[in-house]
């Protein structure tokens, strides 16, 4: 699976509260008796394990792998024998994620629509399109990738599948400061004739510059920064997460952390999100679907099938019966996964607080729908189908 990487800096995060995903109709709701059998639990919460502010991974190590590149706050993968945090990406807080475009957001504003549905007032949407297309302006010369080059632009990664490669300018990155028509980094493709093709562009906000805390940058809610830990990168080398004894061995350059950093794509046009990580339209062109499922981490907790809990929402799950899944929390916040509805729980299975990298799994014995809820946030609930 590729990795994303870019530029510069350091760490951590902060506890925020509701949010939601929910059903309106309350689930059959049982989970109790022989039905479901707990398999594993999350230990009693402790302070240690809350994100201590907006860039930092879960205060304790997750103990399983989890998450999606560009789709949740928190990626957890397995490098060398222990699991470790290596993405954060977007405030504590729940994020605003939605699959709208430069273009679509361009539209929008020209028709004067409302974009409540961005979490957008009408100034804000004004100013984000008066940027995205400053930013275009800025890099239109740049289709010449030798204007770039003699700009300070030098190739700094492998072409990046749904991304393409980054041609870094050291000293933009270096700086700490934003400026829509001054990106930190270019993004190009090789075409059909063996060209450099501009795709997009990535910023670059060093965290001992622009500190801790999730960047006030461009308007609005829509552009979630990330925060890379124990990546791996280099001019011929894939970019991706290691170690650094892997990453010195495959002649690459190892880096502890990076800066906050952020796409956007002003160029392709992303049906996934202007500011999403990866471009379906770019090669491999797939469906946004296949890309989140190639990027996931998820693998099984024990005989459990892993499930995310992520942006405070549960996704509905369909099981066999005796079948098992695990929940795993990667949000910045404590959640829980309890038998019952809109908050309420049944008196089935309740899981106590799951904190940001653990996880709670069941084993489903018999068919039937069970709803779930978390008592935290009672917007949350979903129904685990258990089919024969």
């Amino acid at each position: 699976m590729t990795r994303v990487i870019g530029m510069a800096a350091v760490v951590v995060l902060v506890l925020a509260a509701c949010g939601s995903s929910a059903t309106d109709e309350d689930g059959p709701a049982t989970g109790e008796g022989p039905d479901t059998v707990v398999l594993s639990a999350p230990a009693e919460l402790a302070t240690a394990a809350l994100p201590a502010n907006d860039a930092a991974p879960p205060g304790i190590p997750p103990d399983s792998a989890g998450g999606s590149f560009g789709f949740s706050r928190y990626v957890y993968e397995e490098l060398g024998d222990e699991i470790v945090t290596t993405l954060v990406e977007g405030p504590l807080a729940m994020q605003v994620r939605a699959p709208v475009s430069y273009l679509q957001l361009k539209e929008l504003q020209e028709r004067g629509d409302s974009s409540d549905h961005l979490s957008l007032d009408s100034d804000e949407l004004a100013a984000l399109v008066e940027q995205l297309d400053t930013l275009r302006d800025a890099t239109e010369k740049y289709k010449d990738v030798q204007l770039a080059l003699d700009d300070g632009f030098v190739r700094a990664t492998d072409e990046v599948p749904n991304m393409g490669a980054h041609f870094v300018n050291g000293w933009r990155s270096l700086n700490g400061e934003f400026d829509p028509a001054k990106p930190e980094v270019l993004l190009y493709v090789t075409d059909d004739s063996g060209e450099w093709e501009l795709v997009g562009t990535s910023f670059v906000l060093p965290t001992q510059f622009a500190g801790l805390d999730h960047p006030e940058a461009f308007a609005g809610p829509l552009d979630n920064w990330h925060v890379h830990y124990q990546v791996c990168t280099g001019p011929n080398t894939i970019s991706r997460s290691s170690t650094a004894d892997e990453c010195q061995a495959n002649g690459g350059v190892w880096a502890p952390t990076l800066g906050w950093m952020i796409r956007a794509w002003v160029w392709v046009d992303n049906p996934l999100g202007v500011f999403n990580m990866w471009n379906p339209n770019l090669p491999p062109v797939v469906d946004g679907v296949e890309i989140e499922a190639s990027r996931s981490t998820a693998s099984a907790v024990g005989a459990a099938r892993t499930v995310p809990i992520q942006n405070f929402g549960f996704e509905e799950s369909r099981v066999k019966a005796g079948e098992a899944l695990a929940w795993i929390n990667v949000d910045g916040v404590p959640h829980t996964v309890t038998a019952g509805s809109r908050g309420q729980p049944n008196g089935g299975v309740d899981s106590g607080l799951i904190a940001p990298g653990q996880s709670f799994a069941v084993r489903f014995d018999h068919s039937g729908e069970y709803s779930f809820t978390c008592t935290l946030h009672p917007f949350m609930t979903t129904t685990v189908v258990v089919e024969e």
